[in-house]
């Protein structure tokens, strides 16, 4: 007797026909489901059998959850979409515990049908679930419908839905292809090659976080364009960032390289964080590396892969086109020897330094914004900060002169306003550095003092204990324009000051008084004192750069340490 009941509890005959054959069959006839709040299944209802039955027998993706605490049951079309991480759990578990990432999106909807009896439908919808290791984007068509009891009342949901991810990821992909090509269709330069693929890549931020592209100069890989915002570097973002030795590695081995990512998971199950494709074939005239910043909701398989795959072989087609018809055109030994000055990374004095320089979004990695941090000998650093007008080559090609010119000078010894006075002279001779504008600033770290002259660039900023003030004395006009001799000003430092010098565009907002923009720069510095200049620096971009800002930015961030030499 008590093997009949028991035989009774765990295989009613109508639960071993809709079950027989299916792998969810077997899990369902061997659950306890008298642990559940649906009991046994020999006491189920009508209208849970009947569900129950449609369910398992379909091979289309189905869900059933019934009762109050929407107990799920679902068959072998469902199963991929719990993942690695949600099944067997999920089955005979209430909908919210096996959901609770999406269970604001999803939960109302169970409710709504559960209390209205009224379907839903939804196509494509983006659902960020957590189901096979990390929090996955995926898209879903779906439709929940009531399912009604033996009385007549909504026992439950039956869910069929599909999943659309493949299709939704594989079109936009496409689309980003697309795009790419009809960017670089008519693009005549190298470099107008570069700015246009990064400036179309920037519109596929759902697979792509960041991209920059690196050319071959000479001997050595220049950043030519980029995306990507460099305060992430040391501001508490996880994003990696490609060694210089990697990417030339990438470049001369042409051998793609995957950075990030669970080395002990399957290859392609997992997000990875960067992707660095060579540019060029190993006979082409130009060769680089293209950087990718990957989506980190997305895994890494072939899929993609295989998309940035495509998208570095159409930038390689492009460059190698312009390069022959710069060849043609005498123009391409004027490109190299741009970028290759422009490109010069100047000294730095870490810890006590921190140097930035961010182009705007799609634009050259180098134009007209400049800076150097030159050591000069006997306890004395130079930093200057310049902006020529203009973007692009040319405004790189007077950037570079200038920049190479001004550190000659202070190498020779002269104070800031004897720099700027060279830089007018030498100015007056290049074309297109009317108007460009400079500051120098000298710092004698053994006397604690600060020499400075501006020649029409925004001050720098002194923090000094809970203090801040502008180096606004020393003022001039902007290169070439004669406004009399230029004039140093001097200021004794403090232990821990902090000097903040920039470009324009740190604090500058069309439609928005220059004022504004300072005090907003004062704020944050003052709010960050105390921090390392390089925690300083990435505070400042972050908070005071918004995405897509329209013009490049330079900042520089010089400490007096507090020990003395």
């Amino acid at each position: 007797m008590l093997q009949e009941l028991a035989d009774d509890r765990r295989l009613p005959a109508w639960l071993k026909s809709v079950c027989r054959g299916t792998e969810m069959g077997e899990l369902v006839l061997a659950h306890d489901w008298s642990a559940t709040a649906l009991g046994a299944p020999a006491d189920w209802s009508i209208g849970l059998r009947t569900a129950v039955s449609v369910c398992l027998s379909s091979r289309f993706p189905m869900l059933v959850v019934w009762g109050p605490e929407l107990v799920k049951i679902y068959n072998d079309g469902y199963r991929p979409i719990l993942g690695r991480d949600k099944h067997p759990g999920a089955l005979g578990a209430s909908a919210a515990g096996v959901w609770p990432e999406i269970w604001d999106t999803i939960g109302p909807l169970f409710h709504d049908v559960m209390a209205t009896g009224v379907p839903t439908w939804h196509e494509h919808e983006p659902l960020m679930i957590e189901r096979n290791g990390f929090t996955e984007e995926c898209f879903f068509v779906w439709s929940y419908s009531p399912l009604f009891d033996d009385d007549g009342t909504i026992g439950g949901v039956l869910d069929v839905v599909t999943e659309t991810t493949d299709a939704v990821v594989a079109q936009r992909r496409l689309s980003t292809l697309t795009m790419l090509g009809a960017a670089l269709v008519d693009a005549e330069q190298v470099t107008d090659v570069c700015v246009r693929a990064i400036t179309a890549l920037s519109s596929a931020s759902d697979d792509l976080c960041s991209a920059e592209i690196h050319l071959m100069v000479g001997d050595d890989l220049a950043r030519v364009a980029s995306n990507r915002r460099e305060d992430s570097s040391s501001g508490g973002d996880d994003r990696l960032w490609p060694a210089a030795d990697t990417l030339r590695a990438v470049a001369l081995d042409r051998t793609p390289v995957v950075i990030g990512g669970d080395a002990g998971t399957p290859v392609g199950t997992m997000p990875a964080g960067e992707y660095l494709l060579p540019l060029g074939d190993e006979h082409a005239g130009v060769q680089g590396v293209l950087v990718l910043e990957l989506n980190q909701h997305r895994p890494f398989d072939d899929g993609y892969s295989r998309f940035l795959r495509l998208l570095a072989t159409t930038i390689g087609s492009s460059l190698e086109s312009s390069f022959r018809r710069a060849m043609q055109l005498g123009e391409y030994r004027h490109i190299s020897d741009t970028l290759q000055a422009a490109m010069l990374q100047p000294a730095s004095d870490l810890p006590t330094v921190a140097a930035r320089y961010l182009p705007a979004v799609g634009n050259l990695a180098v134009g007209g914004d400049w800076y150097d941090v030159i050591d000069l000998g006997h306890d004395h650093r130079a930093v200057v900060v310049g902006d020529c007008v203009g973007h692009g080559l040319q405004a790189a090609t007077v950037m570079a002169q200038l920049r190479s010119a001004a550190r000659a000078m202070l190498l020779e010894g002269r104070d800031p306003a004897a720099v700027l006075d060279g830089l007018d002279l030498f100015a007056a001779t290049l074309d297109g550095a009317d108007c460009a504008t400079v500051v120098c600033v000298v710092v004698d770290r053994a006397a604690d003092v600060v020499t400075y002259s501006r020649a029409g660039h925004p001050p720098p900023l002194l923090v000094s204990g809970s203090r801040a003030r502008w180096l606004d004395d020393a003022g001039g006009a902007p290169l070439t324009i004669d406004s009399g001799p230029r004039v140093n000003a001097t200021l004794r430092l403090h232990a821990d000051d902090v000097i903040v010098c920039y470009s324009d565009g740190l604090v500058e907002r069309r439609g928005e008084s220059l004022d504004l923009g300072l005090a907003r720069l004062a704020d944050a510095a003052l709010r960050h004192r105390g921090s390392s200049v390089q925690h300083l620096a990435d505070a400042l971009l972050r908070e005071l750069i918004p995405d897509g800002a329209a013009d490049d930015v330079v900042l520089v961030v010089k400490s007096l340490p507090a020990e003395r030499h």
